[in-house]
Parts: C-alpha cells; sequence; structure tokens
C-alpha cells in the first residue's frame, strides 16, 4: 500500500499534517520532496522586476575590462 501525505518538520522531526493508519513500528520508505509556497508565476514577476531594476540602473564598476588572455594567466 502507497500513502503519499504532507508532513512538516519540527525541531527536525516529521510532524504528519494528518493521521496516518499504520501501526507502531511499522518501518516505512520516506522520500522527502519540499512544498514550495510561491508560485511559478510569482518568481517569474520578480524575476522581471529585476531584470526591470538592471535596465534602469544597470551595475558598472568603472574598472578595467580585462581581456580573456588577462583574466586566464597563462605563464
Amino acid at each position: 500500500m502507497t500513502t503519499r501525505i504532507t508532513a512538516t518538520v519540527v525541531n527536525g522531526m516529521l510532524k504528519p499534517d494528518e493521521s496516518i493508519l499504520l501501526a507502531d513500528q511499522t518501518r516505512v520508505n520516506v522520500t522527502i520532496e519540499p512544498i514550495h509556497e510561491g508560485s511559478a508565476t510569482a518568481a517569474a514577476e520578480a524575476w522581471d522586476a529585476i531584470k526591470s531594476q538592471l535596465r534602469k540602473r544597470p551595475l558598472h564598476f568603472g574598472g578595467k575590462r580585462y581581456t580573456r588572455d588577462e583574466l586566464h594567466d597563462r605563464d
């Protein structure tokens, strides 16, 4: 029998969100898959906001631009 449940980690221990119908001392296999609270749409909107800010105020440090050979010392 395979049962899929959700649980919360509390003080390093998994606490099931609902009761599990298994006898005490029953050994089980556990697969951990974090539940991501944010949606893909919210993540895309956040990334678009970051890109918009970078377009308005790009990061320029005003330092020397090194060539590939200067970056990779080839002595």
